[in-house]
């Protein structure tokens, strides 16, 4: 959970008017020469959640490397942000017994929030906005 919650301080930073706008894009400088684009994109908004998902775009549609998209649901009333969805797949257990049929590594979902960590604090150190777009109502 305290990953969680970083995650929603993270999110707040990088994201501080999700509850007014659509999306948020950063260009991360220098990690390739095409210039790598991280999109979060609003799929959703409730009083209490709002339901994101965050992608990188590398620059190049036929590179062999792929990054997850990601699908955050955030906790407004308890300032949380847990990924519910990486990469299609969606209800991850707390712990998981080796061998497992997907498998999947025995602490599966708090990889995956962390992996979610540290890109929003990559963002954080090494990114700038591109541009915001703001709702339309």
């Amino acid at each position: 959970m305290a990953e969680c919650d970083a995650n929603y301080v993270r999110l707040s930073r990088l994201f501080p008017d999700m509850r007014e706008q659509d999306s948020r894009h950063f260009a991360i400088e220098g990690v390739t020469d095409d210039g790598d684009e991280v999109r979060i994109d609003i799929r959703e908004r409730c009083p209490f959640t709002t339901m994101l998902s965050v992608q990188v775009n590398n620059g190049d549609e036929h590179s062999w490397v792929r990054w997850p998209e990601l699908e955050v649901r955030v906790y407004h009333d308890v300032a949380s942000a847990e990924v519910i969805s990486f990469q299609r797949q969606r209800h991850f257990r707390y712990r998981y017994e080796l061998p497992n049929d997907q498998m999947y590594q025995p602490d599966e979902k708090s990889q995956i929030n962390r992996f979610l960590g540290e890109l929003l604090s990559f963002c954080l150190a090494n990114g700038r906005a591109v541009e915001s777009m703001q709702f339309d109502s």
